[in-house]
């Protein structure tokens, strides 16, 4: 694991935001607007170190706002160090998305343990090993903190043929309402958003080409109320509402983003 940082001391004034599967998509997206609105710096966690200087290249602010720190979050023992290496970086934080995830294939047949085991690791066990690890300097802190959680529709209503993403969602959604109400005491609100199909990397690596993953944005999003499939921009916009003042009083909701997808 590797984390670029700089070493002069750190704006008090902005509040450091966690962000996981940072370097593209959704994760992306959230940085970029969360630098553009402040007061805020981000530490992107992902596994592609490439990936992770690429973004912090494009989100074109310095060092002082931007640290990078790959991770993965298959592995516990990675997680647990990485989340060492943010505190001994950013002392304090304020924010946690927990974004990454995997979309294995796979219903209840076909489902193996190494597809179930990954969708679990990432999906689920990360969030929860950031949550314990990040938890203790929110609470440290006089501004409390929070905590989004990037769940899925599927972990509503599930996905035909993806048995162990949809359950490892659901089971992020009831994760997130039980820290809710065991940190809400201490100022922290922790919150979940279940976004539809957005257009990601998560889709990429199901297709076998672009022509391929356009037809089935196109296909899925014709049936939508609204038309299309989602965009990052229009996931990275709630995930900041939740991060923000305006979402104080909000905690263990599960918010739908899905284009009105549920509705169907």
């Amino acid at each position: 694991m590797t984390e670029k940082r700089s070493d002069k001391p750190q704006d008090p004034a902005l509040k450091t935001i966690v962000i996981t599967g940072g370097a593209t998509g959704i994760g992306f997206d959230t940085a970029k607007l969360l630098l553009e609105s402040g007061p805020y710096r981000v530490a992107l966690i992902g596994r592609d170190q490439a990936l992770l200087d690429e973004a912090a290249r494009s989100l074109e602010k310095g060092s002082d706002y931007i640290s990078t720190f790959q991770c993965d979050l298959k592995e516990p023992a990675q997680v647990q160090k990485t989340v060492s290496k943010i505190l001994a970086v950013h002392k304090t934080v304020y924010g946690l998305v927990n974004n990454a995830g995997v979309y294995p294939f796979g219903g209840v047949l076909d489902t193996t343990m190494e597809t179930w085991n990954e969708a679990f690791d990432v999906n689920l066990r990360a969030a929860f090993l950031l949550c314990q690890g990040l938890i203790p300097a929110m609470k440290k802190s006089q501004e409390g903190g929070r905590i989004v959680n990037v769940s899925s529709t599927a972990g509503i209503l599930p996905n035909h043929f993806a048995l162990a993403y949809s359950v490892s969602k659901a089971a992020l959604i009831q994760l997130t309402k039980t820290i809710a109400k065991e940190v809400g005491k201490e100022g922290i609100t922790v919150n979940c958003i279940c976004p539809g199909i957005v257009r990601s990397p998560l889709h990429e690596a199901n297709h076998s080409s672009r022509s391929e993953l356009e037809e089935f944005y196109a296909r899925r999003g014709s049936t939508f109320p609204l038309g299309r499939v989602g965009e990052p921009k229009d996931i990275a916009g709630t995930i900041r509402f939740f991060l923000s003042d305006d979402a104080a009083w909000i905690t263990g909701d599960t918010c739908v983003i899905d284009g009105g997808r549920l509705l169907l």
